[in-house]
């Protein structure tokens, strides 16, 4: 089964102004973040979190920023959907120089979430952008995955033989992936260029059973060839089952 969840330039949606942070009401329990970096780079163990509506002298709330997906959460109090991550617990850090590592606005009703920081772009002032998936069992559920085209080009990926094409900015959740009857799923990735196909790269895959996978395809700055990036998620958890100590 394929969902198609969004389809808008790169980056334009998946940091969307038009989700208003004060769309949605307060919540009581908070939301739980998991941060992932894209890279690991953009990894940091002292990242805060910051609720910009929250009462003045607010201090924010500690929130790792991982290269991989477990169980643990950071739970986050949010009075608006708006949250700043920044290198200091400080309030006052969302509006130090140098200090911003990114900001997202959660969609309306997200009680749980990964957010991927991604290299800013130059002229920015944060260090990283950040893309909200919702990670709940309804939204990104056992045995799928979620792959986002983060490159410039169209692309194509061929599970066995089906076929999955992503347009720049395409967001797309596959349930229950195409595999042979030894589990392994025949992988291949293509670049659409001038109409015609470019291949990228070939390989076996698990069938990710009843965890789950994030995917990412993005354009390498140094070869300025698309690759595609994963990262294995644990299956679905039920709220506030593992907060980060």
């Amino acid at each position: 089964m394929i969902r198609i969840l969004a389809f808008t330039a790169v980056f334009a949606a998946l940091l969307s102004p038009s989700i208003r942070a004060q769309d949605a009401g307060s919540s009581e329990r908070g939301v739980e973040l998991r941060l992932l970096a894209f890279s690991p780079e953009l990894q940091q163990r002292e990242a805060y979190a910051h609720d910009p509506a929250a009462g003045e002298g607010t201090p924010g709330v500690l929130a790792p920023i991982k290269t991989y997906l477990n169980h643990q959460f950071t739970a986050v109090p949010l009075a608006s959907r708006k949250v700043v991550f920044t290198l200091k617990p400080e309030r006052e850090s969302m509006k130090q120089k140098g200090e911003l590592i990114g900001e997202a606005t959660l969609p309306a009703g997200t009680r749980s979430a990964i957010l991927l920081f991604v290299p800013a772009a130059p002229g920015d002032d944060a260090k990283c952008r950040v893309m909200v998936v919702d990670d709940t069992k309804q939204k990104f559920p056992a045995g799928s995955f979620h792959i986002t085209n983060m490159s410039p080009l169209p692309v194509r990926l061929m599970l066995e033989r089906k076929k999955y094409d992503f347009n720049p900015g395409k967001v797309m959740l596959i349930e229950d992936p195409p595999s042979r009857d030894t589990g392994q799923i025949g992988m291949r990735t293509f670049v659409v260029k001038e109409q015609h196909l470019e291949p990228v790269s070939t390989g076996l895959w698990p069938h990710p059973g009843k965890t789950r996978r994030l995917m990412v395809f993005f354009l390498e700055p140094q070869t300025e060839k698309v690759q595609l990036r994963a990262f294995d998620d644990v299956p679905p958890r039920d709220r506030q089952a593992s907060a980060n100590n």
